[in-house]
C-alpha cells in the first residue's frame, strides 16, 4: 500500500502533480500578467530554488510551504528564507516612485 505524505498545516498531500501546478500558473497568467515576472527572472528563480536544500519533494519550499513554481512567477514575492534569501521581489515603479 502506498503511503501519502501530508502537509502539516492543511492535511493536503504535499505531492502536487505538474498538471495542477501548470493550471495554477496558467490561471495567474490569464488573471493579470502585469503581476508576473519575465521568463528570464522566473527561470533564474527556479534555478535558485532547485539548488536550495530547503526544496522538498521537488515542488515545495520548506520555509513557507509554497509551491515554488507558482510563487516564483510573482513580482511581489521574494525567497522566504530569512537567513539566506536566494532571490528578491521585483521593484515596482509607479508615478516615478520605486517600491520594493
Amino acid at each position: 500500500m502506498e503511503e501519502k505524505s501530508f502537509c502539516k498545516g492543511c492535511l493536503e498531500s504535499v505531492l502536487v502533480a505538474d498538471d495542477a501546478i501548470n493550471q495554477m500558473i496558467q490561471e495567474a497568467e490569464q488573471d493579470d500578467p502585469s503581476k508576473l515576472v519575465a521568463d528570464e527572472i522566473y527561470f533564474f528563480r527556479l534555478e535558485q530554488c532547485g539548488n536550495c536544500p530547503s526544496l522538498q519533494y521537488g515542488t515545495t519550499c520548506a520555509h513557507c510551504g509554497c509551491l515554488v513554481r507558482y510563487r516564483a512567477k510573482f513580482k511581489n514575492k521574494g525567497c522566504p528564507s530569512v537567513e539566506t534569501p536566494r532571490w528578491n521581489k521585483v521593484a515596482h515603479v509607479e508615478n516615478g516612485k520605486k517600491e520594493v
